[in-house]
């Protein structure tokens, strides 16, 4: 299976209209299937376009290019605006409720389970950093995933692999930043209206430099937690653990970072209540199993171990490769792609659906 590519450029409006011209079928393939979730915990199509719209008045007030940009692809797309702006706070939108409940998942679907790594130049046996992830969901979102190439007048050129619909999720630009992320849940995320993650992760891959990249996190409250690791080429890396309260970092041990969906900040473990534990204690050995089978190669770590890493199947079907199994509320969750980025040579490996037979790695280049 491969991943399309497409690729835009111009002023927000143009970018946007242009991509949703050129994906027009997957993101009406996208907002169909987030629509049948959202009904099926009972949350109708008039009530998620109300909260659709706050969410859209959210992005507005932090950047209005991108919110030009959303209504663009919403036009070129023949999608109501609303409809774009759910791609872009699917999280937000599919947990809304689960603030009124005594449990975190009575109202929503299982969370991410996705596991990410990074290896610094030090270790690795070419000097290149790598930077990859293993990206847990729904396994029929493979059918609307795509790459999309931003072509900029007024920044870094950017290569997102997403949703189609959606501004960013994972990347790399071509000043040399890259981005994953992983989600995580604590007691202060459910029903908050605020900047989604994907519009963030848009603003860290326009940065320049990596402490703008860094910046757009801390300047900015998470509307939902999730866990960024961004990196530069030139061999900096940190994770920051962002809630709608407050931001946590990390920086790599031994040449190696790995986060999974689990707070692992000492602080934020003292002050929050981690949601997701309960949910996916599988995080917890996910997470070391990488760390592990990464420092045992320290000096001759290629893309290749980060290949074998993430193929890891132990603990089955909960492992870092996951084939589709069901989870609560009889949904499927299975490792939608495997992302191996090289923020140098601003190139990426991506294999979609990895856990089936005979699946390969497809080859993008920013330039």
């Amino acid at each position: 299976m491969t991943l399309p590519v497409f690729e835009v450029s111009g002023t927000p409006a143009a970018r946007g209209e242009a991509y949703g011209r050129q994906a027009a079928a997957l993101i009406d393939r996208a907002v169909a299937h987030y629509r049948r979730d959202l009904e099926a915990v009972d949350f109708a199509w008039e009530d998620v376009k109300a909260v659709a719209r706050r969410f859209g008045d959210a992005i507005a007030g932090f950047d209005a290019d991108l919110a030009e940009e959303i209504e663009a692809i919403a036009l070129g797309s023949d999608q109501p605006t609303e409809a774009i702006v759910l791609l872009n706070a699917r999280t937000e939108m599919l947990f809304w409720r689960a603030r009124e409940r005594s449990r975190a998942d009575a109202d929503g679907p299982e969370a991410e389970g996705c596991t990410s790594a990074l290896a610094m130049p030090g270790i690795t046996a070419d000097g290149r950093l790598i930077h990859g992830q293993n990206w847990d969901w729904r396994p029929e979102v493979a059918d609307h995933a795509i790459a999309l190439k931003v072509r900029s007048d007024d920044g870094p050129d950017a290569l997102h692999v997403v949703e189609a619909g959606q501004l960013a999720r994972h990347g790399l630009n071509s000043a040399g930043i890259a981005v994953t992320a992983m989600g995580l849940h604590s007691g202060t995320d459910y029903g908050q209206v605020g900047v989604p993650s994907p519009i963030i992760r848009r603003r860290v891959l326009q940065a320049l430099d990596l402490g703008s990249a860094l910046g757009a996190v801390f300047e900015h409250p998470a509307s939902f937690s999730h866990a960024l690791i961004i990196s530069h080429a030139d061999g900096e890396a940190f994770c920051l653990e962002a809630t709608p309260g407050e931001v946590f970092w990390q920086e790599p041990d031994d040449g190696v970072l790995v986060h999974a969906n689990h707070f692992k900040n000492p602080q934020a473990l003292a002050r929050l209540r981690d949601a997701n534990l309960a949910r996916c204690p599988d995080s917890l050995y996910r997470d070391s199993r990488v760390r592990r089978h990464l420092r045992g190669q320290s000096g001759k770590i290629t893309a290749q171990t980060f290949k074998d890493a993430f193929a890891d199947r132990f603990g089955a079907p909960n492992s870092i490769l996951r084939s589709p199994a069901g989870r609560p509320q009889s949904l499927l969750s299975a490792t939608v792609y495997t992302l191996i980025m090289c923020p140098a040579d601003r190139t990426a490996e991506i294999s979609l659906r990895p856990y089936e037979a005979g699946s390969s790695f497809q080859q993008l280049s920013l330039d």
